[in-house]
């Protein structure tokens, strides 16, 4: 039986998780230029915690 890691190994990528602090809108991976759905900039939004990592 294979066990995984629980956390990150070097080299690995881990997913980022980003929110939006005015909608609430969230996106993983790469950070938008504006919000989609209410159009704030990209310094509107905050890293979060991806569910399940």
């Amino acid at each position: 039986m294979t066990e995984w890691p629980s956390e990150p190994q070097e080299g690995e990528a881990e997913p980022i998780n980003w929110a939006c602090t005015n909608c609430g809108y969230r996106v993983e991976g790469e950070l938008p230029e504006k919000c989609p759905d209410c159009g704030e900039g990209k310094e509107m939004f905050d890293q979060v915690p991806v569910p399940g990592y």
